[in-house]
Order: C-alpha cells, then structure tokens, then sequence
C-alpha cells in the first residue's frame, strides 16, 4: 500500500472516546461532576489513588503509521481481529482502531481475572456478603446502630465520610435514621460500591418526581458513593488535604489498610482522617485486635511482608492518635456491641478534635 494512500485513510481515523478522571489529581479542589454541581464532600475525595471516571465526547484524530498498521492487520485477512485482542476493526471501512494503552492494560487485567477467578481472594475485607454474615443471627439488623443511636447528636445535621463502607448497608442506614445532612461511603471495590449506587437508586425510583425529600435533602437524597482507595499515593499529598467531614466512621477496617498497606499506610490513613475534620469533628473508630490478623497474614505476599514487618499495633492506635503527630484532643469509649460473635465484640471509640 503507498504511503499516500494510507495517510489519506489517516484522515478518516478517528480514536474511540477517551475516558478522564471526575476528579483532578493535581487540583483537589477542582471536578467534573456528572451532574455539574460542586460537593465539598467529593472534592474532598480529590486525592483518591483510584478515581471514577466518566467518557468526554471530544474526539481526537489519530495518525498510525504504516509499520504499526501493518503490525496490527494480517496481510491476507486485513478485517480479521485476533480474539484475544482489545483492539477494534471498523466494519464499513475496515479501518484498525487501536485502543489506548489504558484499555490494553484493563483488557490484560480482565483476563488475568477471569482465569484466577476460581481463586478470588477478598483481600482488603470486601467480602461481598459481609453484611450478611456479620448480622445473620441479628435479622440483619446491626447492633452498632444502636449505639450510634444513643449518640445520634453526633450525626444530625453533620457532614459525614463512611470509610470502606462495603455495600452501603451502614451507610444508608445512618443516612436514614439520624438526619445527617450528607454522607459519604468510600469503598476499594467498585463491585460493591455499583451494589451500593443501585440500592439508592432503588430508593430513589419507589418515590414520586415529586417527592418533598429531594427538595429537603433527605433520605435518601443525602447519600453519595465514590470508589477509591482511601490510602494516599504519597505522604505529600496530605498537604492539600482540608477540613470537609464533621465525622468520619472508620468501622473494621483498620485491620485490611493495615495488612494491605503496613504501618505507613495506616499512619498516613490516620493523618489524613485528621486533616479532612472540620473543628469539634469526630473520628468514631472501631480497629480490630491484632490477634484477628493472624488468618489472613499469608493471602499475599505483600501482606505477608507487611505483617513480619509491623511495629505499630493496635494497642498504639489510641496513643498514636492522640499524640501531637495527629492531634486529636480526647478520646470517649461509645460501647463494645455485644455481638453473637466474639469476633465482632470490637470497642468503637470516639475521638475529638478540638
């Protein structure tokens, strides 16, 4: 084919539409909302180190040059595309449309997954029956709302961010039951947090158009879910964080950053929880015991190296935190729920800022 020639089907090239991040790494305070409103309670959520992302309509031309266009199309069956491939082959004009490196590397990764599905491993806790396992013995009613409910002060009018929030059971229910004016809930694993959004847009549809909670703001207007991994990429980052939350939920999650992340990882997650409390905020913190890591300690190698490695245990959490390193000024005990499981009878603690 001469190369003229192949400019000329160039022209006609167009790449498939890009995806970009909502939210802007570099310019926390800055985003892109689906809706074209701002939230202080995503913005805060700026720093993520996995973002939502959403498609832009702009389409860019792509110019291909002859020797990688020959080393995608075969000489004698040009529309033919290999099955293993995340590349696209117009119908119409037999054009190769390449996809961005980003789709290669998630095509590579979906395959990845699908061959170890058999092994899937819940390795940062986000068992996608936690809820159910956890209150099955309860009638799915979860013992920790009712001490969250005899401190439901805490909650009424308040900006809240629920960390690793799983499915959103907890989530929504502090929405419903204590009037909050906003929550949040964060989750590693965007299955659970799709599981989530498809919840509260159940919620949403069984209301009418009209529905006076919408203009009020309530339930279950006040709930938004963001996937993302609450441990910063780098220490730096916590620079730009600033006060977005008057309570943060930190529920059974400590044990999974911790393993995941190590002592570092923790102490950078407890700084940040921190900085992003407004004045007279509260950290309501429920951490595992050290004694509960043991079972999962060899579920990657990662986590292996990160358990023979820890020097910070929960023990420290408490002297940690309110130590001048964080600054949180005090610490209350709310109540250790007394669970069917021994497991679960886990003290939830609140800390103040001043």
């Amino acid at each position: 084919m001469e190369i003229s020639h192949l400019k000329e089907r160039e022209e006609h090239i167009e790449i498939p539409n890009k995806r970009k991040c909502e939210y802007n790494f570099e310019q926390p305070k800055k985003k892109i909302a689906r809706d074209g409103k701002n939230s202080p309670e995503i913005i805060a959520l700026a720093a993520l180190s996995d973002y939502p992302q959403s498609p832009i309509n702009n389409k860019k031309e792509l110019a291909i040059t002859p020797a990688e266009h020959s080393a995608h199309t075969e000489i004698n069956s040009p529309n033919k595309k290999s099955e293993t491939s995340p590349d696209k082959i117009s119908k119409t004009s037999g054009c190769f449309f390449p996809q961005s490196p980003k789709k290669r590397l998630e095509f590579a990764a979906d395959s990845g997954k699908q061959q170890n599905k058999s092994k899937e491993k819940f390795i940062y806790g986000n068992y996608n029956q936690y809820y159910g396992y956890r209150n099955k013995d309860k009638d799915f009613h979860d013992i920790r709302l009712d001490m969250f409910e005899e401190y439901k002060d805490l909650f009424k009018e308040k900006q809240i961010l629920d960390i690793g929030c799983n499915s959103g059971f907890i989530t929504m229910e502090v929405a419903k039951k204590f009037e909050v004016k906003s929550i949040v809930g964060l989750d590693i694993d965007k299955h659970l947090i799709n599981q989530a959004i498809k919840s509260i847009i159940r919620h949403k549809k069984a209301l009418p158009l009209n529905s006076e909670l919408k203009r009020s703001n309530k339930f279950p207007f006040n709930v938004t879910f963001v996937h993302g991994n609450y441990v910063l990429r780098d220490a730096v980052l916590l620079e730009i964080e600033r006060p977005q939350f008057d309570v943060i939920l930190c529920l059974s999650i400590t044990k999974w950053i911790h393993l995941n992340f190590g002592d570092e990882g923790l102490k950078m997650a407890f700084k940040r929880m921190f900085l992003q409390l407004r004045s007279k905020g509260i950290l309501v913190l429920e951490a595992q015991p050290f004694d509960n890591y043991g079972r999962r300690k060899k579920m990657t190698e990662t986590i292996h190296t990160n358990y023979k490695n820890m020097k910070f245990f929960p023990k420290h959490f408490e002297e940690f935190l309110l130590s001048p390193e964080i600054g949180f000024a005090k610490v209350d005990l709310m109540g250790v729920p007394d669970h069917c499981k021994k497991g679960f009878k886990r003290p939830i603690q609140i800390f103040y800022k001043e």
